[in-house]
Formats: structure tokens, C-alpha cells, sequence
């Protein structure tokens, strides 16, 4: 009878677990223009508009171990179709077995024409797409958003 109580309580919290990783996103926030986000309140979120620029791509290990694996990756995104002029720096997380790919990036590809991000509804990004994304300025001079909260895809 314990062990069948113990089972039962490890197959809960098991479920807890792996429903609490990833999901939709119900962030909401002013959308501004990515040239005045920067004044914009600090630790509050607010969205932007643009353009991914895939070959911005940097990406950041869970520690300098060499077995560790990258956890997230940074990317510029631009007002501008053509990703130049005013941009924002943006960190989108690298999904996982254990989390859904709403608002999440693939394992990064060497190249990247094969770039995998997903929006807010789970579904790839296409190359070249407008997208809106949510995210918070730091408490600092920088102007970034730390993990994106939510990103839309909007054509």
C-alpha cells in the first residue's frame, strides 16, 4: 500500500512537473517602436515589431563546462525588412525535452538557413516573417530584452 501511495505521487508530481515547462505564453504589454523602446520602463514588459536576423546569432552555455549544453541564444531583431538600422537584442531559449516549443528555439543548426523558432502557438517561424516580440528591458543602461516572454507571428 505505500509503495503503490509512493508510485502515485511520484507519477503526480512527474506530471506537474513536465505540464509546468513551456506552454503558451499570455504576456501582453505596449507595443512600441523598436527606435523608443529603449526609454521605455525598466522590468515592465512591452513588445516590439520586426525582423529576425538569423545571422546575429549568439548563443550562450548553461556554464563554461565544456559538457554543458546552450540554453539560450541572442539575436538582433530589426524595424526593417532589410535588418538594418534600429534593432533590439533579444534571448530566446533553446527548447527541451521537457518543455513545449511555444516561444523557443531548436537545438542552434550550423548554418542558418535551418533555424527553428517557434511562435506563441507552438508553429515554426518562416524565414523572413514580421514577428512581435514581448520581453523586459534590464534595470541597466543596456538595451535588450533578457528571455522573450511571448513571440507572435504577425504575416
Amino acid at each position: 500500500m505505500i509503495i503503490q501511495n509512493l508510485s502515485m505521487a511520484l507519477l503526480i508530481c512527474t506530471a506537474i512537473f513536465f505540464a509546468s515547462c513551456g506552454g503558451k505564453s499570455d504576456a501582453t504589454g505596449e507595443v512600441m517602436p523598436i527606435e523608443k523602446v529603449c526609454g521605455y520602463e525598466k522590468w515592465k514588459t512591452v513588445a516590439v515589431e520586426g525582423y529576425l536576423a538569423p545571422n546575429t546569432m549568439s548563443c550562450e552555455k548553461a556554464s563554461r563546462k565544456s559538457t554543458s549544453s546552450i540554453v539560450w541564444c541572442f539575436f538582433k531583431v530589426y524595424a526593417d525588412k532589410n535588418l538594418s538600422g534600429a534593432n533590439i537584442s533579444v534571448q530566446i531559449p533553446i527548447t527541451s525535452w521537457t518543455s513545449a516549443k511555444n516561444n523557443q528555439l531548436e537545438n542552434p543548426p550550423s548554418r542558418a538557413e535551418d533555424l527553428k523558432i517557434y511562435d506563441n502557438d507552438g508553429n515554426l517561424i518562416p524565414p523572413g516573417n514580421k514577428i512581435r516580440v514581448y520581453g523586459e528591458l534590464p534595470k541597466s543602461e543596456k538595451c535588450e530584452f533578457g528571455l522573450v516572454k511571448r513571440i507572435d507571428r504577425l504575416q
